[in-house]
């Protein structure tokens, strides 16, 4: 990961990188020996999933996040682009008005238990 000023610019898993580019909610995918990227699989999404990990642990961003995205891959195959689009960020601080409190707890209990079936 490098990081300038606590702030998250990138992340590597070793074999790939996911970094951010100029262009605001937009990253490059790319693996580090400059090779093709091939067949990709979740490489992509684990390497956001990361970095969004590490925005929140640096306080750039609380509360849970939902994202779309679209990827294009260049013309070499060496780099994949990936925007991300629709982002939302809901706090706990969020007020019952924007959202429905229902469906939060629904879904916090979900994920509660999804995490406790795999590290608990």
């Amino acid at each position: 990961m490098e990081n300038s000023e606590n702030k998250v610019r990138a992340v590597s898993d070793g074999t790939y990188t996911l970094s951010e580019t100029e262009n605001e909610n937009q990253f490059l995918f790319y693996r580090n020996d400059e090779g093709e990227l091939g067949e990709i699989t979740n490489e992509p999404m684990d390497l956001f999933q990361a970095y969004i990990m590490n925005k929140m642990m640096f306080g750039e961003i609380s509360g849970m996040a939902m994202y779309n995205f679209y990827c294009e891959i260049s013309e070499s195959r060496k780099y994949l682009r990936l925007t991300v689009s629709d982002m939302e960020v809901k706090s706990e601080d969020d007020s019952e008005e924007t959202s429905n409190p229902n469906t939060n707890k629904k879904h916090v209990s979900f994920l509660k238990r999804l995490f406790n079936k795999i590290f608990g």
